[in-house]
């Protein structure tokens, strides 16, 4: 059966946003980072959390 197509993002659907200074924070706390460190991940590497969270493991 295909998937259901109507249905809501799911935790792999989440992408790192920085429009807002909310979103930041939340982001930069959850994955122990400064502001200027998720700029760069995400710049490098896109939005995908479980990226920038490996590409911030690697860069420490």
């Amino acid at each position: 059966m295909s998937e259901d197509k109507g249905r809501s993002a799911g935790w792999e659907e989440i992408q790192i946003s920085l429009e807002h200074e909310w979103e930041k924070r939340n982001w930069m706390q959850w994955l122990g980072c400064s502001e200027k460190e998720l700029q760069h991940a995400v710049e490098s590497i896109g939005a995908d959390p479980d990226n920038v969270r490996r590409f911030l493991r690697q860069a420490r």
